[in-house]
């Protein structure tokens, strides 16, 4: 947050009315917070003020300082302590350990990745939930170093040791820290830090985040109840031993005939019970769920994002006869769906990045799979060894939604309807020939009736050009975007889709790279285009994020914006309105 310059907006100081107010937040805000621990932080008698900063990126923050010290960030509705008001009261939030050499890499504007945390103590590990507010102190002080918000909960972190765990907010040594308007800030030297010794009932046995106990709860008429503790993995992995699978209808036997049982025999009852596709949605979507993992979960490449789930893989598994839609079943998300097959040790999901959800690996000797038995599909036949040729973007197009300023004009279409300029310009023309509002004094005019004059911001019975009258209803109607993917899935964005940009950057030693940005947007596959550009310029190419980017961009030794935009153009059909600078670049020489 306080990694680049930022600029200050003002200066004012708390009245003692204020100051209480102040405190009262911390209090209601920060549950381990007391009336002793606040008045350290902020004392009745001391010099307060609030500080309002502008960030660079735009973002404006409160500050609030006492006798010189920054002790609270405002930000929206929320508080976060700093690294100093941590010092004076270090329970406020869950601590963790990092290793030493991470927190100047944290005050560089780099994210806490999972590795530089140390779990030696899993079992008194703090309990927090994704989202939340954490602390971070090295294994040499216990001086809380950096201050930032979790990405991923602790059961995660203690599940999965990879991936970014933590955002970091305030960080010392950071601009704020090095300020001239406070005192000069120095991190003291506390002992070595070590996790709580009251662990919380959650972590307090680590065996819970293994799923044996749902597989004894879930499966019980399906696995043999004789299990040997070694066969019980010690990682939570979906990834099961095969079981023995017997009949349901399968009667009681003596031990000696039960050995002599076949683990692959299933009874003809079974069979049919299990061939029988379920009516009801909540059944259907675990049904297609199933036979997706029973026909491509030992090829499917992973891991795979959940919408693509859905729509490329769930969908085409559905009969003919059915129509699947989560909507109308009781988990209304798929989210909340794959949670629950989670639960039952069908699959693992994890986010990948921050919002995006991906499926990360699948059971496949689960043994509900043993028993089911997909349908052939004609429309669904998996091709485990195809190879896509290259990447294949959507086809782009510009749609306009209706909003409640214009509804009245387009009924009875309803208010979110997505219609194209085209589309736009017809309801017009039909609207204005069966009123007569065309101007007989001025050729491609028309005059304004009542709801035409309010839509356009003018009187009533002015006259005003076709274009005008255009470009004013396309104003009040939300600009979307629609993607026709090459597997015949579309998708309608309700804004309008950023256009891909190309830069050309300086790095150390006056070398030149092109960063090409909002690739993913447009259906391109990064380590595809990467691969492409590398062979098709000769230099050395990859995937990075510079600091200001929200996404990843392609990057390429070199001045490539002539290559990049004719292939992007040429082979891959791609309209020069959604690449910026497009005509400069393919003039340029090679």
């Amino acid at each position: 947050m306080f990694g680049k310059a930022y600029k200050l907006k003002s200066n004012n100081t708390l009245k003692n009315s204020e100051k209480k107010h102040l405190a009262q937040r911390i209090l209601n805000e920060f549950p381990t917070a007391t009336d002793e621990k606040i008045r350290e932080l902020v004392p009745v008698k001391s010099n307060s003020s609030c500080m309002k900063l502008i960030l660079h990126s735009g973002e404006t923050v409160g500050v609030y300082v006492v006798d010189g010290v920054p002790v609270m960030i405002e930000t929206g509705d929320i508080l976060v302590p700093t690294t100093c008001a941590l010092w004076k009261v270090p329970d406020l939030l869950p601590t963790l350990i990092i290793h030493s050499p991470v927190l100047p890499k944290l005050a560089g504007g780099a994210p806490l990745y999972a590795p530089g945390v140390n779990l030696a103590d899993p079992v008194k590990f703090p309990c927090y939930q994704r989202g939340a507010l954490i602390a971070a102190a090295t294994v040499d002080n216990g001086a809380v170093g950096a201050v930032g918000q979790a990405t991923i909960s602790s059961s995660d972190l203690l599940r999965t040791n990879m991936g970014v765990c933590m955002e970091p907010l305030q960080v010392f040594g950071d601009l704020l820290c090095k300020d001239p308007k406070f005192a000069k800030l120095e991190r003291p030297k506390f002992q070595p830090p070590a996790y709580s010794n009251e662990p919380d009932d959650i972590t307090t046995n680590i065996a819970q985040l293994t799923i044996q106990k749902p597989i004894k709860e879930e499966w019980p008429s399906l696995v043999r109840e004789e299990t040997k503790p070694s066969d019980i993995a010690s990682t939570p992995s979906p990834v099961l031993n095969e079981p023995t699978i017997i009949s349901e209808q399968e009667p009681v036997v003596e031990k000696n005939e039960e050995s002599e049982l076949d683990n692959s025999v299933i009874t003809d009852n079974s069979l049919m019970n299990e061939n029988s596709i379920p009516t009801d949605m909540d059944e259907l979507l675990k049904w297609c769920l199933l036979s997706f993992i029973k026909l491509e979960g030992k090829n499917i490449q992973l891991p795979l994002k959940t919408n693509l789930l859905y729509k490329n893989h769930l969908i085409p598994l559905c009969p003919p006869d059915r129509t699947l839609d989560v909507k109308k079943s009781t988990y209304k998300k798929m989210g909340k769906f794959l949670e629950a097959m989670q639960q039952e040790g069908l699959l693992e999901v994890r986010e990948i990045e921050k919002g995006v959800s991906a499926l990360v690996g699948v059971a496949c000797a689960h043994p509900l799979l043993k028993a089911h038995r997909p349908h052939p599909h004609p429309h669904h036949q998996p091709q485990p060894h195809q190879r896509s040729d290259g990447p294949s973007p959507p086809l782009v197009r510009d749609l306009y939604c209706i909003t409640a300023n214009v509804a009245e004009l387009f009924a009875p279409l309803r208010k979110g309807t997505a219609l194209s300029a085209a589309e736009v310009r017809s309801t017009l023309t039909e609207y204005v020939k069966a009123r007569g509002l065309n101007s007989a004094q001025q050729r491609g005019a028309l005059s304004l009736d009542p709801l035409l004059a309010k839509v356009a911001g003018q009187q009533e019975h002015e006259t005003i050009k076709w274009e005008g009258l255009m470009n004013a209803v396309l104003n009040k109607m939300t600009p979307s975007t629609e993607l026709q993917y090459s597997d015949g899935t579309v998708k309608i964005i309700k804004s309008k889709l950023e256009p891909i940009k190309m830069q050309v950057a300086t790095r150390s030693g006056n070398k030149k790279v092109t960063l090409v940005s909002n690739l993913e947007s447009y259906g391109f596959n990064l380590l595809e285009m990467s691969k492409m550009c590398q062979h098709g310029v000769a230099a050395s190419c990859g995937v990075t994020r510079t600091p200001g980017a929200k996404h990843d961009q392609l990057m390429v030794q070199g001045d490539q914006t002539h290559f990049i935009a004719k292939l992007l153009i040429e082979k891959y059909g791609l309209p020069k309105k959604y690449l910026e600078g497009a005509d400069k670049a393919l003039n340029k020489k090679k």
